[in-house]
């Protein structure tokens, strides 16, 4: 919140005053050591309770007190200036800032409302205003209130910058470039406008520049830890966990109580599968603002993943109790909607199953060692972002958890080194495993009838780039193969492909087809496209992909022996996308039954 008090010099501006000040109150208007002009005005208060000038009194000493963080004693005198003189503009305005920085904005909000009736002339009294507007998710109202600072005071570099944060928030951002534009020329200093105009370039995944603008911010003003996480943020979009990690440690060490950046680190921490540390941040990040709604849909995320219902339930819910006022307040309680009906529908498929087991005194037999790498990519630098690869990723995670996988490698965002990393180390644990798993939910391309993940951080500026910058389905078969019983990859992936216009073909005869290449695997490996061969997928309207609310939906359910399994989800998929999406399964297996729950 950039709001400032009034000085008593502003306010002789504002009012009108006469220059020279009565002799009697100097000791309390110009005293420029706080303790001594706080001592001054309540000494004048004690002698003379009915001063002619009392008003003055009460607010001069109010700055005082507020400059020495007393704001609770600023407020009542600033109360009491009020009340002597209503029509005293200034007061009603330093009042405000004080509540805005208390975050009491209905408060603040009637305070600055009655300074401009006041003062209707007075532009930092609507730039405060609209700051308040902006705090309550208001945005047409702060974004008019910015237009009227500006209109009154072109200069206001403060309202520029403010304005340009509300066109960011709306999605606007040639006209938010352009307002941090004339803020930074008004104001070439003006860390803050940096700061945010570095949010714009990395919402726009113009990473190096949002970088270059963090790093201004902070040479401005090294000692605020926002620009740092923001950069925190790039570089974790980027890939730098590294540099991440850094610029979130020095963040909280400038700043314990930046919630946003335990969020920020917490969410490096599940993208490195570091579920333990994760939860530390996510945990911080709610210890100092128990109503933040993302701290709340991470925390319920990490615990959905590793099976823990109860307390996933607990967080969707809280987060659903909380006010939605924005879009993305909006799309975070959709997905915890979806998330609480694919976990009461798990908890029904268990209860049943135990039912059914102690009604009939069936043995389970062993199903074996388990194990699965679940890859989600949604932030594509060089395409559009997937809107539900992510949820997708981590519902299956957590669907595989409580089925009792002996391992999930989970991964979120990976560029090819990610991938190839994830890949090798998921290598490794599949030698000794009864089952082997792959799902990936993200772009695929096919080229001369070759099917390939595509990293995020892949190009394809040409077709040559296509076996360097992406991963090979082949190479991903060839680490499930080694598996006793189930070799399964499956991709959700068969979306349109936003790399093809764009790609420079070097090679006539070489083939990039819509979807996923044919495949015919072998060793008793079962390969399942969210979407037939040539055709392409859809992310769908929800909080998952019809693919991955399908499968969801069927792989908890016991006694369903797997390719009965896909058949049921193929039928859903079917029904839900009114035919124009049929997955298909490839490969054979022997006759031996298997499930993911018995």
């Amino acid at each position: 919140m950039i709001v400032r008090l009034l000085t008593f010099i502003t306010l002789a501006v504002m009012l009108g005053a006469s220059a020279a000040l009565a002799t009697p109150i100097s000791d309390c208007n110009q005293d420029k050591d706080d303790d001594r002009r706080i001592r001054g005005c309540t000494e004048l208060i004690r002698q003379d309770p009915n001063h002619s000038q009392l008003a003055e009194i009460y607010f001069y000493r109010s700055i005082a007190l507020a400059h020495k963080g007393d704001t609770a004693h600023a407020l009542e005198d600033l109360t009491q200036a009020i009340r002597l003189d209503p029509k005293d503009a200034g007061a009603y305005y330093n009042r405000g800032t004080i509540n805005a920085n208390r975050k009491e904005l209905d408060l603040a909000l009637g305070d600055f409302s009655e300074a401009i009736k006041l003062r209707p002339s007075h532009s930092p009294s609507f730039n405060n205003r609209g700051l308040v507007y902006s705090d309550k998710k208001d945005l047409d109202l702060a974004l008019a209130d910015y237009t009227e600072a500006i209109r009154l005071d072109p200069k206001n570099a403060t309202a520029y910058g403010n304005r340009g944060t509300v066109y960011r928030r709306k999605g606007s951002y040639d006209l938010a470039l352009a307002d941090y534009a004339a803020a930074l020329k008004l104001d070439p200093k003006n860390h803050t406008a940096y700061n945010n105009r570095g949010n714009v370039y990395r919402e726009t995944k113009d990473y190096d520049r949002a970088i270059a603008d963090y790093d201004r911010a902070i040479e401005l003003d090294p000692k605020r830890g926002k620009a740092y996480g923001n950069r925190g943020h790039a570089y974790r979009d980027k890939g730098d966990f590294e540099r991440a990690f850094a610029d979130y440690n020095r963040a909280i060490q400038l700043d314990p109580k930046y919630d946003d950046a335990f969020i920020g680190r917490g969410r490096a921490h599940v993208l490195k599968g570091d579920f333990d540390r994760a939860l530390a941040d996510f945990n911080a990040a709610i210890k100092i603002n128990n109503e933040n709604l993302e701290a709340l849909q991470e925390r319920a995320a990490v615990y959905e993943s590793r099976g823990l219902s109860d307390l996933a339930r607990a967080d969707y819910r809280a987060a659903l109790a909380l006010p939605a006022t924005g879009r993305d307040d909006k799309g975070a309680q959709e997905a915890a909607l979806a998330a609480l009906a694919r976990l009461d529908a798990a908890a029904r498929l268990q209860q049943a199953a135990t039912m059914t087991s102690l009604s009939t005194n069936t043995i389970i037999a062993p199903l074996g060692r388990r194990v699965a790498l679940v890859i989600g990519n949604a932030d594509y630098t060089h395409a559009g972002r997937l809107s539900n690869t992510m949820n997708d990723a981590r519902a299956i995670a957590a669907s595989l958890r409580r089925l009792g996988f002996a391992e999930v490698i989970e991964r979120h965002n990976l560029g090819l080194s990610g991938m190839t990393d994830a890949l090798k180390d998921f290598g490794d644990k599949t030698i000794d495993a009864d089952w082997a798993v792959v799902y990936f939910a993200g772009h695929g391309i096919e080229m001369s009838g070759n099917t390939y993940l595509v990293p995020t951080d892949a190009k394809l500026a040409r077709d040559t780039h296509v076996q360097d910058e992406a991963l090979a389905l082949d190479r991903v078969l060839s680490k499930v193969e080694t598996a006793r019983r189930l070799r399964l990859v499956i991709l959700d992936s068969c979306r349109n492909n936003p790399f093809l216009s764009n790609m420079a073909r070097t090679v006539a005869s070489r083939s990039i087809g819509r979807g996923l290449a044919r495949i015919e695997p072998e060793g008793g490996v079962l390969v399942a496209y969210s979407a037939k061969h040539g055709t392409t997928a859809s992310d769908g309207s929800g909080a998952n992909s019809p693919f991955a609310e399908a499968l969801l939906a069927n792989l908890e359910e016991p006694g369903l022996e797997l390719q009965f399994l896909f058949r049921k989800v193929r039928d859903r998929v079917m029904e839900q996308t009114q035919n124009a999406q049929e997955p298909f399964l490839y490969g054979s297996l022997s006759s031996q039954s298997l499930y993911f729950k018995q």
